[in-house]
This record gives structure tokens, sequence and C-alpha cells, in this order.
């Protein structure tokens, strides 16, 4: 029998809440100057873009747009760095 998808990810859940390592370390995380800064760059950074959306109505341009700063917005906010 091959397991679903809800399965797995409910395996998965079930791991990571067992070892202890669940939204405390991220909440904690979320609190430092320093990814509040972040934050701030990446809202700046959503709404020039937004701005730019509205310019220019082109279908193509905004979902380009949009996707390329999805990619900007997760590395800005990566907490590896």
């Amino acid at each position: 029998m091959m397991p679903t998808g809800a399965f797995l990810l409910l395996q998965m859940l079930r791991v990571m809440w067992s070892s202890g390592r669940g939204y405390a370390d991220s909440a904690a995380s979320t609190k430092t100057p320093r990814y509040r800064a972040k934050k701030k760059i990446v809202r700046a950074l959503w709404i020039a873009c937004g701005i730019l959306m509205l310019v220019f109505p082109i279908t193509h341009f905004i979902i380009t747009l949009g996707l390329f700063t999805t990619f900007l917005s997760f590395t800005i906010l990566d907490e590896s760095l």
C-alpha cells in the first residue's frame, strides 16, 4: 500500500513535534531586530513591485515580477545568514 500525501505530512508533523522542534524556534527568531529590519526591506520591495505591476498591467510581466519578488523575499528572509 502506497502512503498518501496527507499521511506523509502527518508523519512529518509528528516527528517534528515529538523532537521538540516546533514553532518555538522560529517564533523567537522573528522577534529579533535583525529579522524585523529584513521584514521592512521585504515590505518595501513588495510595495515597489506592486506599484510596478499597476503601472505595467501586462500579464507576463506581472507573473514574472511576482515570482522573482517571491524568490527575493525568501532569499532576504532566510534565517541561515
